[in-house]
């Protein structure tokens, strides 16, 4: 009986995680977009910006998604990976300005697109 609960017990432990609705639709440009809202995240303090604005980014990062359906796995994958991303991101002082800056969010905005293409099936 014993090895029986114990057996049980692993089973569910070894079950997988359900992907969320984006993370199914287009896993490689949810990663992507993780990443590059991670890039932007650790840019703020570089470019003199405070926690507050990093707060303001994250919420317009995860609003992004919820726009296009996005449910708590998706957050979550999306929260873990923009941190784990800002944590190792090496920002430089050139994307503070216009130039720079206005590339570096035109690539999020490219990966949220091929998100929401991926999730109209095409």
């Amino acid at each position: 009986m014993r090895a029986l609960v114990l057996a049980a017990a692993l089973s569910f432990a070894a079950t997988p995680a359900f992907a969320g609705k984006l993370l199914e639709a287009a896993p490689e440009a949810m990663k992507s977009y993780a990443e590059q809202a991670g890039y932007i995240l650790s840019s703020i303090a570089v470019c003199g910006g405070d926690a507050e604005e990093e707060t303001y980014f994250r919420s317009l990062a995860r609003d992004n998604l919820v726009q296009l359906g996005a449910d708590d796995e998706d957050l979550g994958f999306l929260e873990y990976n923009m941190e784990a991303a800002a944590r190792t991101a090496k920002p430089r002082k050139r994307d503070c300005g216009e130039d720079g800056a206005v590339p570096v969010a035109s690539d999020l905005f490219l990966y949220r697109n091929i998100i929401e293409k991926a999730l109209k099936g095409g």
